[in-house]
């Protein structure tokens, strides 16, 4: 991370407009040029005000080495640049093998703090190119930018997008997957969140996913997402207990009949990281009737529209644990095991999903502070409720640069 100060701001602004040459480092020139701004560079510091700048990011270059037992993964999918467990071909008469090079999870963030007579006002705001299909291979790998965080904090409130507050970031296990673990909620959208000691209340932007409409997902709703979330932590570690009452709704043409349905669903998750020495062991427990896409990069929906139009909610549960040991310094292996099942209803068709489970097993060499190079072995299976199944087998290789 670089903190930028208005003072060497302007200082680097004006070199780079100059083109100063000659002297020994990029420090001296610095100090030349701040000798020479003189009242331009104390004027800009006053319009700067009291905000602090900072960036950073890393660059990740990953060569993936697929096997699926049950069929073929198309080219440009998004389960061909990490592990969606709904993209695992099942029923296939053959397996396939592919191999992909990609950077598209390279990343950079911006951070500000800005010192006011009501307190600090910060934001942050962070993009790479994943999950975006405005790209291919087949010239350039041009991929288009899009955003994963842009929120602004102050006093105890945030305003923004960013990871749901139903979600506990620290037990995500560190995997070279881009998610990782199958059954580890992952869900990131605009909120409003307050924030009072281990007490954390939100509403969030709803949408539903549904099987049996001609639409997914609805924006229909007419309630926000409520999470409340209490944590505990230290020495130790954390553990967290979320809950989440949700509306699931839709308004769709069902049998050639205009409707407009919602239930009211609800979920809780206990989740955290507990602290071995310099090892660590995370968990998460996930159960609800209204998870939907909180979970299992929506490999399951929320409900079942019925043939009278009404919604059946899914009954869900997921599990994750997982093991990261420090051989030494400069090696450690991180270990995530996870389950995901849905209760889906009679109704629904045979290829619905209805179990995912997955393994990760790695090998990190911390290299030097900001670079890192791994290889990881990922397991995966999806079951459909016909009993159908089709597994992937992936090695992962990665080197990461963060700056």
């Amino acid at each position: 991370m670089k903190a930028i100060t208005p003072k060497y701001l302007c200082a680097s602004i004006a070199l780079a407009c100059a083109g100063t040459v000659g002297a020994a480092t990029l420090e001296e020139r610095v100090e030349m040029l701040e000798q020479q701004a003189g009242n331009q560079q104390a004027a800009a510091q006053a319009q700067a005000g009291n905000t602090q700048l900072s960036f950073g990011g890393f660059i990740k270059a990953d060569t993936l080495v697929s096997k699926y037992s049950n069929g073929e993964l198309a080219g440009g999918s998004i389960g061909r640049d990490f592990m969606v467990p709904s993209t695992i071909p099942v029923g296939g008469e053959e397996s396939s093998e592919e191999i992909d090079f990609t950077a598209k999870q390279s990343r950079f963030w911006l951070k500000s703090k800005t010192q006011t007579d009501v307190g600090e006002i910060a934001s942050h705001i962070e993009v790479d190119a994943q999950t975006n299909g405005m790209g291919d291979e087949r010239i350039s790998n041009s991929y288009a930018v899009r955003l994963r965080h842009a929120y602004l904090t102050w006093d105890k409130w945030l305003f923004g997008q960013t990871w749901s507050t139903f979600f506990n970031v620290s037990a995500l296990p560190e995997t070279l997957d881009f998610v990782g673990a199958a059954g580890t909620v992952f869900e990131r959208q605009q909120q409003i969140r307050y924030t009072h000691g281990g007490l954390m209340l939100a509403m969030e932007n709803p949408s539903s996913t549904l099987y049996g409409g001609s639409a997914n997902p609805y924006d229909d709703n007419a309630m926000p997402d409520l999470v409340a979330r209490y944590n505990f932590t230290g020495d130790w570690g954390n553990v967290s207990l979320s809950a989440m009452g949700r509306e699931i709704a839709y308004q769709d043409t069902i049998g050639g009949v205009d409707q407009d349905e919602s239930e009211y669903g609800y979920a809780v998750s206990l989740a955290g990281k507990w602290m071995l020495g310099k090892d660590d062991v995370r968990f998460q427990a996930n159960y609800g009737n209204a998870m939907g896409r909180y979970t299992t990069l929506n490999a399951f929906r929320a409900g079942q529209i019925e043939a009278d139009g009404s919604i059946e909610l899914i009954d869900q549960w997921s599990a994750v644990l997982a093991l990261r040991h420090h051989w030494n310094e400069q090696w450690r292996t991180n270990i995530a095991l996870s389950v995901s099942e849905a209760d889906n209803p009679d109704t629904v068709t045979d290829t619905t999903n209805k179990m995912i489970q997955s393994a990760h097993a790695n090998l990190i060499w911390q290299v030097a502070k900001p670079l890192s190079l791994g290889g990881e072995f990922i397991y995966a299976d999806r079951e459909i409720e016909s009993g159908d199944d089709g597994d992937l087998k992936r090695l992962q290789f990665t080197a990461k640069y963060a700056f």
